[in-house]
């Protein structure tokens, strides 16, 4: 028989143990330590112990689900979460189990938990800002849904009626090959610079409490003889955690091109730049992602050498 409970203080060892079993390998982090566990999820601001729920059997940890919600506003009053919209943000459980049983079992678990907190609308997976937990440690550059290959968590909320609202690429440059070359490059390089900020203060209150640790750099595209920006773009080092290849990656995100500035070719060259300066870091890969229907933006990486790794899926739960 299962037992449903909530999160203890000495979980976070088993629970390590169970993601590095029942996570994908590839876009990832593993193998992840106990400590790294408790600091990234457990000891979070808005961590709440009964959104964690541990499945055991025998006294044997078998399973764990993770439930939450984003932020009211991100760019608001911090630390109010809007307890509307729920998302189901972790499902793990021990690999070849397959257990009808326990799947059903963590998403009504996580649902309850959902729902006697207000919650009237259920996701599975995260996406800016429904992504209280698990930046850096699961997907790409960001959070952004359900990996394909998490075989459990995607039977799981399927069989519970959710079904895909969004589909983001996951792509990857890798700094060892050639690089790509841009011909506009060198006009745009006479009439602009680049400015870097390295550990800035966080846009929001929001990503401060998810980025926070990680020292992001910022990425400014100015006019050359102004205080004028062009575009602008953060990374972040996601070498913090392994990854099975063992290769130190960055990851991009929040690239942007001023609305008055756009289609001339700015924020290529600022992507270019970002690739020539993690080089010069001897970083080995760069992650970005992007919505699987923002066709010009996936172009626009590839044509620089990104190629697609992977994708994640948001679900969400009909009425």
């Amino acid at each position: 028989m299962t037992h449903f409970r909530p999160f203890r203080n000495g979980d976070p060892p088993a629970l390590a143990a169970l993601w590095n079993r029942g996570v994908p390998a590839r876009e990832t982090a593993r193998p992840l330590s106990a400590h790294e566990f408790d600091a990234q999820v457990a000891n979070r601001v808005h961590f709440d112990a009964a959104g964690l729920i541990v499945a055991e059997r025998e006294g044997r940890k078998v399973g764990f689900v993770h439930a939450g919600f984003g932020p009211e506003e991100p760019i608001g009053p911090p630390h109010r979460l809007n307890r509307a919209l729920g998302t189901i943000g972790m499902l793990v459980t021990d690999p070849g189990l397959e257990d009808e049983e326990l799947e059903r079992g963590l998403v009504a678990e996580a649902e309850r938990y959902l729902r006697e907190r207000g919650a009237k609308v259920f996701y599975a997976g995260g996406q800016f800002p429904l992504n209280p937990f698990y930046w850096g440690l699961y997907g790409g550059s960001e959070w952004a849904g359900i990996l394909p290959a998490h075989a459990a968590f995607v039977r799981a909320v399927t069989r519970a009626g959710y079904e895909p609202v969004s589909e983001t690429v996951l792509m990857e440059a890798d700094l060892t090959g050639a690089e790509a070359r841009d011909p506009r490059s060198f006009l745009i390089r006479r009439a602009t610079r680049v400015e870097v900020v390295d550990d800035p203060t966080p846009p929001n209150w929001w990503e401060a409490l998810a980025l926070g640790d990680f020292r992001p750099t910022v990425y400014r595209l100015l006019v050359k003889t102004e205080d004028v920006e062009l575009a602008r773009a953060t990374t972040w080092d996601m070498s913090r955690f392994g990854r099975t290849d063992g290769r130190s990656r960055v990851g991009l995100i929040e690239m942007e091109v001023a609305g008055a500035h756009r289609r001339k070719g700015f924020g290529r060259h600022l992507v270019g730049e970002i690739l020539r300066h993690a080089r010069g870091e001897m970083t080995s890969v760069v992650a970005l992602q992007t919505r699987a229907t923002n066709v010009p933006a996936l172009q626009l990486y590839q044509s620089l050498g990104f190629q697609r790794v992977g994708t994640s899926v948001l679900y969400r739960r009909p009425g």
